[in-house]
């Protein structure tokens, strides 16, 4: 479970999150939807404990701390970086060793994934849906409880979209709480628990599960979103 009070955060003069307030459920998918800059980014970057916010509390299963949390998640943000130089091989080892995994366990996600051919490839080779595969890939090793996707339907292809809807539908059985954010609820199924609607660092609207299956009022929100973007 997800747990953020008067979260607030700015970098000089601007205001990027302002007195967040949310909570979720233990499990299910849980979307945060707004257009480029509402600050969905940033939010995620803070519930990762990347960067510390500067007001508010973030509480994941009732840890307060991100260095006590952190091992619970899965993160894939955008963008995602790392040594150009690496192969695709060299940082999936990395990341084996930093969640004790098997080597079945990255075999299993490459073949999911269709990277087996690109594990000889440098980073800085990679296409931006290899990349965008390779950071879900990542996030997946070790098995976490929570997943944390940052717009993971970018650069994806059809049959990259395909394999991770069903990948969604595949952890929420498993019982796993999913944050993901995205600009584009059409690409999202009935799945999801709850919807943030996110404008200029706050929430405008949460959607629940009945009014997202209600096609008046998912076109609404599918029109609103795409006057801001």
């Amino acid at each position: 479970m997800l747990k953020i009070n008067e979260l607030s955060q700015r970098y000089g003069k601007q205001v990027i999150i302002d007195h967040l307030s949310i909570e979720t459920k233990s499990s299910g998918l849980h979307v945060f939807a707004g257009a480029n800059g509402s600050g969905k980014s940033t939010l995620f970057r803070l519930i990762a404990g990347f960067d510390l916010p500067q007001y508010g509390t973030i509480e994941i299963n009732q840890l307060s701390s991100a260095e006590d949390y952190r091992n619970q998640l899965g993160i894939s943000l955008e963008p995602f970086r790392t040594e150009p130089n690496l192969t695709v091989a060299q940082i999936l080892l990395m990341a084996q060793k930093e969640k004790n995994a098997d080597t079945e366990v990255i075999n299993y996600w490459l073949h999911f994934w269709e990277l087996n051919d690109a594990t000889t490839k440098r980073f800085k080779e990679l296409s931006v849906g290899m990349v965008k595969r390779l950071s879900l890939i990542i996030s997946l090793i070790g098995n976490p409880k929570i997943l944390i996707w940052d717009e993971p339907f970018n650069g994806l292809d059809p049959l990259g979209i395909e394999k991770l809807q069903s990948l969604i539908e595949q952890e929420i059985k498993a019982g796993k709480l999913i944050l993901l954010s995205t600009h584009l609820l059409s690409e999202l199924s009935n799945t999801i628990e709850q919807a943030f609607i996110m404008e200029d660092g706050h929430i405008k609207k949460t959607l629940t599960k009945d009014e997202l299956n209600n096609t008046e009022d998912k076109s609404t929100i599918l029109k609103w979103l795409q006057a801001q973007a």
